[in-house]
């Protein structure tokens, strides 16, 4: 669950206040000739807009975290690993949710070897028509849900745990957080 911050509320008040300001000046300038329906929702689309991208700006600024102390394992009996650490709320706000997206990608051919082959040719046309090939994923991507309520200040705990595909060679890892 998100929380909305002051400045969210803020935000939002001023969108609403200017919806009424666009509706009663449209309603006001209307000779009634024309339908009023098409600048009202033109006004409110646009607005709703400008609102989705401001609660994402807010959002994005206002509800900050950061990682601690991360170490990550192999466990390489089920070919898996973990990562544990601790997350912090460096803002000044509530966050209601933190969300670490893992990525998992092979190492590129390159760094594999060098009697492996490096350069495969390949008509543009493979791209366009691909039959259903069936083509091996080159990144594992999972997300996990590490922290929710999380208050200014406070510090939690977290383990997760992901398995690597046993194709990859040597799997090279890539986590980011998201919070809101």
């Amino acid at each position: 669950m998100t929380y909305f911050t002051v400045l969210h509320w803020f935000a939002m008040i001023v969108i609403v206040l200017l919806f009424a300001l666009i509706v009663t000046l449209t309603v006001r300038s209307n000779d009634g000739k024309a339908s009023l329906v098409p600048p009202i929702l033109a006004t409110f689309f646009i607005l709703s807009l400008f609102a989705i991208f401001a609660i994402y700006a807010l959002d994005k600024y206002t509800k900050v975290a950061r990682l601690e102390n991360v170490v990550q394992k192999k466990v390489l009996i089920n070919e898996s690993f973990s990562i544990t650490g601790q997350i912090r709320n460096i803002g000044q706000f509530k966050i209601g949710q933190c969300v670490l997206e893992v990525k998992i990608a092979n190492d590129s051919l390159e760094k594999i070897g060098a009697d492996s082959a490096i350069f495969v040719p390949k008509s543009a046309l493979d791209n366009l028509f691909n039959w259903g090939e069936g083509t091996k994923s080159i990144e594992t991507i999972k997300e996990f849900v590490i922290a929710e309520n999380l208050h200014t200040g406070e510090m939690r705990n977290f383990t997760v745990f992901m398995r690597y595909p046993p194709s990859y060679a040597k799997p090279y890892t890539r986590y980011e957080l998201f919070c809101h």
